[in-house]
Formats: C-alpha cells, sequence, structure tokens
C-alpha cells in the first residue's frame, strides 16, 4: 500500500487540481500521531431544495509529524469534479496551524442543492503513508415547517376571534340598550 500510495502522491502532485500537504518540521526524530478526522463523523445533515450549503472535512494531524496528507472528498466513488461537472459544487482546500496542531479542511460547497444530492454518498478521504481513513455524511431533504405554520396562524386567528366575541358579549351584557318610546 506504501508504494501505490506514494505513487499516488506524486501523480496528484503533477495535477493542478489535487492538492497534497506536507507537514515538514527541523525535528526529523519525533514521531507524530496519524492524521484524525474531526468532521464530518458518519452522519446526515438537512438541507432545502435549492439552498445553498457548505460542508467541511476537517483533519487534525500533529504538528511535528513529516508525512504527507491528502485530504479530498468523493460523491458515490467519484471525485468531486467528476460529480459536478458545472461547479455547482466545488472544493476548497485550505491549512491552517495551531499551537500543537496542524488542521487541513476540504470544504464542499454547494450553491444549490438538487434532489439528486440526496442520494448520494458524499465521502471524505484522508490519505498519508501510514493510514487511509474515511468519514461519510448524507444530505436529506429538510422537513418543511409551512403545514405547522399555518396550524399555528389558524389557531391564532380562531383564538383573537373567540376572545374578541367573548369581549364584546361581556361589554353588551353590562350596557343593556333601553328604549324609550315617546308619544
Amino acid at each position: 500500500m506504501t508504494v501505490s500510495l506514494v505513487v499516488f502522491i506524486f501523480i496528484c502532485k503533477s495535477i493542478s487540481s489535487c492538492k497534497v500537504s506536507t507537514l515538514s518540521m527541523q525535528d526529523s526524530n519525533t514521531s507524530g500521531q496519524v492524521p484524525q478526522i474531526l468532521y464530518p463523523s458518519n452522519n446526515t445533515i438537512e438541507a432545502l431544495i435549492g439552498s445553498k450549503l457548505d460542508i467541511t472535512c476537517t483533519v487534525m494531524a500533529d504538528l511535528h509529524s513529516r508525512i504527507e496528507i491528502l485530504v479530498y472528498w468523493l460523491a458515490n466513488h467519484s471525485y468531486i469534479e467528476d460529480y459536478s461537472k458545472n461547479t455547482r459544487v466545488r472544493e476548497i482546500r485550505s491549512e491552517r496551524r495551531e499551537k500543537e496542531a496542524y488542521y487541513i479542511d476540504a470544504h464542499l460547497s454547494f450553491s444549490e442543492i438538487k434532489i439528486k444530492d440526496f442520494e448520494i454518498n458524499f465521502v471524505c478521504v484522508v490519505l498519508s503513508e501510514e493510514i487511509e481513513r474515511v468519514s461519510f455524511i448524507f444530505i436529506k431533504p429538510a422537513v418543511s415547517n409551512a403545514a405547522s405554520d399555518f396550524v399555528v396562524g389558524l389557531a391564532v386567528l380562531i383564538s383573537i376571534i373567540l376572545v374578541s366575541i367573548c369581549i364584546y358579549k361581556f361589554v353588551k351584557s353590562k350596557h343593556p340598550l333601553r328604549y324609550a318610546i315617546l308619544k
């Protein structure tokens, strides 16, 4: 596996759309922890059709490690570029260093959610010389609250009408009308 990973990383470095993060420090004797996927954690998120959505795969590695890490998204075993040829779904990578950790983020950015996105298994893949880790996320349709909003609105309207009728009857009973017949 190590030889195939090295070949894959070499090929990937030569392709401009593929990004390999190299963790290089002066201390070469330090053996770091293997990279960990912090998010996603094999779960499901909700989205509305036509809405925008951003999902981030966050990977944490030891700052003192000297390994190369490749982080990317797959959509049903296909690269994101193949899944969305018109750039409706884009993959953007970023890196940041903090005190003792190094983070790699692979952002999956949807300019518009479509029905076909609900049938796809989106997988964040992390490759290094030491490990291969994956974590998935599914997108499901968000439940529309239009029906419950309508019921609540109707209940409020009926309550206002009933309170108005009760107030009218109460005021009317306190002040009965008196008629006088004049001759």
